[in-house]
């Protein structure tokens, strides 16, 4: 694959989340923007032109009420399904979480299913 070089600017707190998540996810920051325009890519591929135009020149917050794009973020949320746990906790603890996870090399997901397995035993055993 060949790079193509683009110049794009990128301000502080999107360059930290990205550089945040290559590192959670182990990967170089050049790879993550790569798939992160992937998804993007995939999200507004049904769009017609006109769409898409709308999509990128309305601010987020009116964009993201489009139901065609709502639609289309929704099928990649798995948060209510998967993470259900993690969405109840502050930011801190969530850090604290990736922490723990990073500490003992494994994934926030496992240490959740861990934490509730434990409790879950408890309970049958004091039933």
């Amino acid at each position: 694959m060949n790079p193509v070089k683009r110049g794009i600017c990128i301000d502080a707190d999107m360059a930290t989340w990205i550089y945040s998540i290559a590192r959670v996810a182990g990967i170089r920051e050049n790879r993550a923007i790569r798939r992160l325009l992937q998804i993007g890519r995939e999200d507004l591929a049904p769009f017609d032109d006109a769409g898409v135009k709308r999509i990128l020149t309305e601010p987020w917050q009116v964009a993201k009420k489009i139901p065609a794009l709502s639609r289309q973020i929704r099928k990649r949320d798995h948060g209510n399904l998967y993470a259900v746990t993690a969405a109840r906790l502050s930011s801190a603890e969530k850090q604290a979480l990736r922490d723990l996870a990073r500490k003992n090399k494994t994934t926030m997901s496992a240490l959740q299913r861990q934490a509730i397995e434990r409790i879950l035993a408890k309970e049958t055993r004091e039933c």
